[in-house]
């Protein structure tokens, strides 16, 4: 309860620092709807040509592409800075968190609050209204209460999964390359379009490796009814609440792994 208390006190401090500057976050919502519709219009531009990706529409794409969206908007939001580690760990600035009656996990946690995530929350809130609504879904109260589920379990597995690349920078210093490697290779192929479109190997990557395709893929099976892409493993349709669970407890373990290897920079 206490590190609860101690992250709440810091993202309400976070939060209203960052109302300070007005204008910036206008400008920079903006830029996030100008990158997400760019990739959504190359999208509509390549269904023009084919009527549908491995029997996937449009729509369905936008759907899967925004249930990424969302989660990712959280993490966005809240636990951005969790991939700029090693500029903590550089910077020297890490340490402070050593010195602090709390959890440097819960302070490092809280430190920040992105507003640029705001702007993907938005939008992909609309492109999945949108997309319930050309596709003629009609979800029951289960199917609802399962997707409010899918959401937080697909922040928790972005934020588990960048946390762990990102611990590497203890032992290294320097991390951020194999983040963004991990995410971009991530984003270019399982968010932005259907993972039964590639090969095996790359299914298996995203699935027991680096399992970023339980952020949208494979709620996206239950989600639009598409059992014939499971591939005979329907189970998979269901696991991303259990997936982000045990990915969490191994965030945190790694987390301490890396705490206990520190050594400071000294800058």
């Amino acid at each position: 309860m206490h590190s609860l208390r101690v992250y709440g006190s810091m993202i309400r401090a976070s939060i209203i620092s960052r109302m300070q500057y007005r204008a910036d976050f206008l400008m920079g919502i903006l830029g996030v709807f100008v990158l997400n519709g760019a990739t959504l219009g190359t999208t509509w531009v390549l269904l023009q040509r084919f009527e549908n990706l491995n029997g996937w529409t449009f729509w369905e794409i936008v759907f899967l592409y925004n249930l990424w969206l969302l989660g990712h908007s959280f993490r966005a939001i809240f636990f951005r800075q969790v991939s700029m580690l090693d500029d903590y760990i550089v910077q020297g600035t890490f340490d402070s968190f050593l010195t602090r009656p709390a959890s440097p996990l819960v302070q490092f946690l809280g430190r920040e609050v992105h507003y640029l995530g705001v702007g993907d929350l938005i939008l992909s809130s609309t492109m999945l209204t949108l997309a319930y609504q050309n596709l003629g879904l009609n979800w029951s109260l289960g199917m609802f209460g399962w997707f409010a589920l899918i959401v937080p379990a697909s922040t928790a597995v972005e934020v588990s999964l960048v946390l762990m690349l990102s611990t590497i920078a203890f032992k290294t210093t320097r991390s951020r390359a194999i983040v963004q490697a991990a995410t971009q290779f991530s984003f270019n192929l399982v968010q932005q379009y259907p993972l039964d479109m590639f090969g095996r190997g790359v299914k298996a990557i995203v699935t027991f490796v680096l399992p970023f395709a339980f952020m949208n893929y494979y709620p996206s099976l239950l989600l639009l009814g598409k059992w014939d892409k499971a591939g005979g493993y329907p189970i998979l349709a269901y696991a991303s609440p259990a997936v982000a669970l045990i990915l969490c407890i191994l965030a945190y373990f790694v987390w301490r792994w890396g705490i206990r290897h520190y050594q400071s920079t000294g800058s």
